[in-house]
């Protein structure tokens, strides 16, 4: 994939800030400030884990764990490059802090909804040599997420180099009124903040540059997913908090699927009719059912009530000890965060969620299943449109194809392992982007 521009030469220093810069910010500044007065919901939500921890930093920007994982690669690589930095992870998502730490032990954690308060406090405790904005937002306030301009800003302050990981867009207004204000009055400071800005494809470098982005800034990378998700190699000493009960199930010749990230009712109705269909040719079958945000008690309980229903023997992951799983349990509701993507190994079938990471099982090399109706404005829909162009993804609208496809990957038919190769040949043809973000980003590592 070509690059828009050539790389940044080693020599490069940061840019001025854009004129008139100082009074946007202080007028931005002067309308939060009045915000608070009406309460404002982003204040006070600021939190460290460790709370003592002090030091120059690496700051990330990774909202969920999705894109932590994302991003895996350059995170592990720039903290190699500067292992006398202390890496920070920025997210608004206090329920992720666990699995951030299981992944990445040394960092530190940072609670934020964006306040300028907040980046000037994270600044003080952990002054940043170095900012990475990984995948979303390319703008303010652009996506179901918030990293404001303060800590770029905060960031310039501090002299630190600013890189864009993956970046691409999600189309999305503004939520509220002080974020359509930043956005109106700092969206070409913010786009003017960055040392370089790695994007996905042309046309989003090509909407960036219409936005303000500095053309000689901007570098197509292609998407970091593809490398990021190849997981050839992964063995169950890697689990981070379930290496028993894979191993188990590992061992185990049960057929498992396991449905990640399925959601809505409808899809959750369909995985269960076809999991009902399969029992009654393998009745030892086992369902791995991972929904969406299992913090949310309202989802979870609806969710509970469909097993119930459908008279499944359900265990929930949170509620167990890391052993072998009962071989009555017939459904395991993993509501936990950050390990879905190490039960995608023990699974002999996989389905994902309509608008999900497909790239999570394909990297395992498992066989999986997907709904159609994919909304163009989420991160996974790009890789989503490659891989179905490609025609490597197996729609399945109904429970009668659906399990007619699982019965084939758990009795081995030479069309699954046709499937398996093609996709292996597509997504190895998508691979290197992880090495063109390290080529982009090389000349502020130590600038």
């Amino acid at each position: 994939m070509p690059e828009l521009t050539p790389s940044l030469p080693a020599s490069a220093v940061p840019a001025p800030s854009r004129p008139g810069e100082a009074l946007r910010w202080a007028l931005f500044r002067a309308l939060e400030r009045l915000s608070d007065l009406r309460g404002n919901n982003t204040l006070g939500a600021f939190s460290l884990a460790p709370a003592d921890a002090r030091g120059p930093a690496l700051w990330f920007y990774v909202t969920t764990i999705g894109e932590l994982n994302a991003v895996a690669p350059m995170i592990e690589w720039l903290t190699a490059q500067r292992p006398d930095l202390r890496p920070v992870l920025i997210t608004e998502h206090a329920h992720y802090r666990e699995a951030y730490l299981a992944r990445l032990p040394q960092a530190v954690v940072c609670i934020s909804r964006g306040h300028s308060s907040d980046a000037r406090r994270l600044a003080r405790m952990l002054p940043p040599a170095m900012l990475a904005l990984a995948e979303i937002p390319c703008l303010p306030s652009e996506a179901p997420c918030r990293f404001s301009y303060a800590f770029l800003r905060e960031a310039r302050r501090c002299g630190a180099a600013t890189l864009m990981l993956n970046g691409w867009l999600y189309h999305y207004d503004p939520p509220a009124r002080l974020d359509q204000l930043e956005r109106r009055l700092l969206e070409r400071d913010f786009l003017g903040a960055f040392d370089v800005l790695c994007v996905q494809d042309a046309e989003t470098a090509r909407a960036l540059e219409a936005r303000g982005a500095p053309r000689d800034r901007l570098q197509v990378t292609g998407n970091m997913k593809f490398d990021a998700m190849r997981r050839a190699d992964w063995r169950v000493e890697q689990a981070t908090r379930s290496p028993r009960l894979l191993g188990d199930l590992l061992a185990t010749d049960r057929p498992v699927i396991v449905g990640g990230c399925v959601t809505e009712l409808a899809e959750q109705h369909q995985v269960l009719g076809a999991f009902e269909r399969l029992r009654r040719t393998h009745p030892r079958a086992l369902l791995i059912l991972a929904p969406r945000h299992p913090e949310n008690l309202e989802r979870m309980t609806a969710l509970l009530a469909q097993l119930g229903e459908a008279g499944l023997v359900v265990a929930r992951r949170s509620q167990l000890a890391d052993g072998a799983l009962a071989p009555q349990v017939q459904c395991l509701v993993l509501d936990t965060v950050g390990e879905l993507r190490d039960f995608y190994a023990a699974a002999s079938v996989a389905h994902v969620g309509v608008d999900h990471n497909v790239l999570e099982p394909l990297g395992l090399n498992k066989p999986l299943t997907i709904r159609g109706g994919w909304d163009t404005t989420y991160p996974s829909y790009p890789v989503y449109r490659l891989l179905r162009d490609r025609g490597v993804l197996h729609e399945c609208d109904d429970e009668a194809t659906m399990c007619d496809y699982w019965l084939a990957a758990i009795d081995h038919a030479p069309r699954i392992a046709e499937d398996l190769r093609r996709t292996e040949e597509a997504l190895a043809s998508m691979r290197g982007s992880v090495a063109r973000h390290q080529a982009a980003c090389a000349a502020w590592i130590r600038r």
